[in-house]
């Protein structure tokens, strides 16, 4: 029988601030932009996974900064 979890898998790397450290090497001008390069990147994440990078870049001043007029 197939095996439905295999941690081998898992890349241990797999945390939001490596994920956003990796996008900020892009210099990502929109959250959207971020985001979409995450999901290239990371394509088999969790899409919760994907959005607390995207956070941790916000609350970091990184993808995005300029993107929203407050």
């Amino acid at each position: 029988m197939g095996e439905a979890f295999r941690p081998d898998r898992i890349a241990a790397s797999l945390a939001p601030e490596s994920m956003a450290a990796w996008v900020m090497g892009y210099a990502p001008a929109t959250d959207a932009e971020a985001l979409k390069l995450l999901r290239g990147r990371y394509p088999d994440s969790p899409l919760s996974l994907r959005v607390a990078a995207l956070d941790f870049l916000m609350r970091r001043g990184g993808a995005g900064a300029g993107s929203r007029r407050r």
